[in-house]
């Protein structure tokens, strides 16, 4: 099931509106699947968001990354998450 309206306008703003980082790199870290540098923050804003610390932007930002980059690969990260629980819920729900 494909979210539509308000949803479907946050993902794209999210994923395919104007930014700072590349369209690709924000739908990889949607899918938890950012490269390199990223791989290892990304997996924990999606797993486990309440982990991530000063430490973690601080350690991008030596990779040269800056806080514009690190804000809008959180957001599509956090949205690519929020979608896939989303998701499962209604699945679930159409299985009951």
């Amino acid at each position: 099931m494909e979210p539509t309206g308000r949803l479907a306008a946050l993902r794209a703003a999210a994923l395919d509106g104007p930014g700072v980082t590349d369209l690709d790199l924000r739908r990889a870290a949607a899918a938890g699947a950012a490269p390199g540098e990223w791989a290892d923050y990304v997996r924990s804003v999606r797993e486990t968001s309440y982990r991530v610390s000063e430490e973690d932007i601080t350690a991008l930002k030596a990779e040269g990354i800056d806080e514009e980059e690190i804000f809008e690969i959180t957001v599509a990260t956090a949205v690519g998450a929020a979608f896939d629980r989303l998701q499962a819920g209604l699945r679930a729900l159409a299985e009951s």
